[in-house]
């Protein structure tokens, strides 16, 4: 236990806080949930990583990533939410430092899990009228993935 408890001392959380009956959790204003797994992982020496990242991959629930946009209609702000779940293949894209990009693409193709991009649930708030084209596109991870989105849902060319 003491490799679970480090990283989450190490990402934020006090030791004397953290339980097995509760789920620590970190805050770090990266874009994404894959850059964040990096990051936590990156906190600790080079010859450490592999073993945090079999930690990590073992202990790790999921990662909720959130974002904060004006309303469309100027009457407050909407949450942007993108949501990674530790499924048995994320765990292995996260053990193998050279499939962790991957990620992106299992949150994508996740949403039978749960699991959706910032960019997926950007373009959902932009056409249920939510928030405004100029607001999704500045928030987006990737604008151009944004755009293709987008023009898949719709059917019109952004």
């Amino acid at each position: 236990q003491e490799g679970p408890l480090r990283i989450a001392e190490v990402a934020g959380v006090r030791s004397s806080r953290a339980h097995p009956s509760r789920i620590p959790s970190f805050y770090d204003s990266l874009l994404d949930a894959w850059r964040t797994i990096n990051r936590i992982i990156e906190f600790f020496p080079l010859h450490e990583h592999q073993q945090v990242r079999i930690l990590l991959a073992e202990s790790l629930l999921g990662i909720l990533s959130q974002r904060l946009l004006p309303r469309a209609d100027g009457q407050g702000r909407v949450l942007a939410l993108e949501v990674l779940i530790a499924t048995p293949y994320v765990r292995e894209l996260i053990k193998d430092e050279d499939k962790t990009p991957q990620i992106k693409e299992a949150m994508m193709e996740g949403a039978i899990h749960g699991m959706r991009t910032f960019d997926q649930h950007l373009v959902e708030l932009y056409t249920e009228g939510l928030i405004s084209l100029e607001d999704a596109l500045s928030a987006a991870t990737s604008p151009h993935e944004f755009r293709l989105l987008l023009t898949k849902a719709t059917g019109q060319a952004y």
